[in-house]
């Protein structure tokens, strides 16, 4: 059984972590798993830190390269296949500078409690021409389909959350789409002068950007 260094405190999703994958893909039609493959075929070199890497639901998507799997939430990372675990944030990567080749994070940046923080420690622990290969949700650009996404999550998330007994995980999941401005926005601030970003799934509610380290 591998060990994990203790974080200050518990992570959001500790009631509801065996269903956090399974949120994921209804909030994506389904369509997250050939999403994340997609992110996958963006990355390079051989070593790769799979950041809110929860229960590995990348396990099939990252298989050849050598996994680090880091999480805060010691309960998800129990159901995680990848060998070397680490209990840890990405405000303060616990890893030294210049360590992979890609930082892979699909469908949980939007949980991130400072991603400002996040950005640096991410462009500190990547290796010169390294990837950050970022997937997650967010809003669509047009006003009338964001409110048409809002109204389809927040009567979604409200519910699971009123039937499952979880109802302030939930509302954190929902308002989460919201916390961030949309990727055209914030990728500008990331600190890093290359990136790609493309809009997917209806509406364009999914995006996908690969940053690079120059």
């Amino acid at each position: 059984m591998p060990t994990y260094s203790r974080l200050p405190k518990s992570a959001n999703f500790s009631k509801i972590y065996r269903f956090y994958d399974g949120i994921n893909s209804l909030l994506t039609l389904g369509f997250d798993k050939s999403w994340r493959e997609k992110a996958s075929q963006q990355l390079t070199g051989s070593t790769v830190l799979d950041l809110g890497s929860g229960t590995g639901a990348a396990e099939k998507q990252l298989i050849g390269y050598e996994v680090t799997a880091l999480d805060p939430d010691e309960r998800m990372l129990s159901l995680n296949n990848f060998s070397n675990k680490i209990l840890g944030s990405a405000e303060a990567l616990p890893f030294d500078d210049k360590s992979f080749d890609n930082i892979y994070c699909a469908f949980v940046w939007r949980n991130v409690s400072d991603t400002d923080k996040a950005f640096k420690e991410i462009k500190r622990v990547l290796k010169d021409d390294g990837n950050f290969v970022l997937l997650d949700m967010t809003r669509p650009l047009n006003m009338f389909t964001k409110r048409l996404h809002k109204l389809g999550t927040f009567i979604t998330l409200h519910l699971i959350g009123i039937v499952t007994f979880s109802f302030k995980q939930y509302r954190f999941l929902y308002t989460s789409l919201d916390k961030l401005e949309a990727p055209e926005s914030f990728l500008k601030e990331s600190g890093f002068n290359s990136y790609t970003l493309e809009r997917m799934g209806i509406f364009g509610f999914v995006y996908l950007s690969v940053l690079k380290k120059s």
